[in-house]
C-alpha cells in the first residue's frame, strides 16, 4: 500500500477576534423573558472552535475569564470540516436550497447559532443607559488541519439580538 504524501506543517497563528459595531437597544422590548444572540451565515468549513462572547468588553481575548465581571454572555461551538481536500469547486456552496426540495443542503451551507443570553443582556442593557451594545467574539481553536486558516477562523454574515416578551 503506498504511503500518503507528506504535508507541510503550517504555523498556527492566533485567531482574530471580532468586535461588532454598536447594536442599538432602544427598539428592544422591555421586560423580555428571554433574549438570544443569533449568528447567521456562520462558516464552518475550516477549523473547529469555541466562540466566547463578551458584551461591551472590546479588550476581551482568549485569556479573559468567563465571568460576570468581564461581561461574559455565553459561547457556541463549531465542529469544522478542516478545510477543503477535494477538487477545485468541490467545497463551493451553490445557491440556497429550494423551499420544498427534499434533498439535503450542501454540507457546507452556512449555519445559524443561537446563544441564550437573557441575564447578560438584561444586565448590559441596564448598564449601557441606551448607548448600545458591542459584542466581542473571541474564537478559541480546538482542532484543525494544515488546510485551515487559523487566523480568520471566525466568519459570519451578521448577528442580531432577539427578545421574547
Amino acid at each position: 500500500m503506498p504511503k500518503a504524501p507528506a504535508t507541510k506543517s503550517r504555523k498556527r497563528v492566533a485567531p482574530k477576534k471580532h468586535v461588532t459595531t454598536a447594536i442599538g437597544t432602544e427598539s428592544l422590548a422591555t421586560g423580555f423573558v428571554r433574549a438570544d444572540l443569533v449568528f447567521d451565515g456562520l462558516d464552518h468549513s475550516g477549523a473547529s472552535f469555541e466562540a466566547r462572547i463578551f458584551i461591551n468588553n472590546p479588550d476581551a481575548d482568549a485569556n479573559t475569564e468567563m465571568t460576570v465581571q468581564n461581561r461574559y454572555a455565553g459561547k457556541f461551538h463549531v465542529f469544522g470540516h478542516g478545510g477543503c481536500f477535494g477538487d477545485v469547486g468541490h467545497c463551493e456552496v451553490r445557491g440556497i436550497p429550494r423551499p420544498y426540495d427534499p434533498r439535503p443542503a450542501h454540507p457546507l451551507t452556512p449555519m445559524r447559532k443561537v446563544v441564550i443570553a437573557t441575564e447578560a443582556l438584561r444586565r448590559e442593557i441596564k448598564r449601557s443607559n441606551g448607548k448600545g451594545l458591542t459584542l466581542t467574539i473571541v474564537p478559541i481553536v480546538r482542532s484543525g488541519t494544515v488546510r485551515c486558516d487559523y487566523e480568520n477562523v471566525l466568519k459570519f454574515d451578521g448577528v442580531s439580538v432577539v427578545t421574547y416578551a
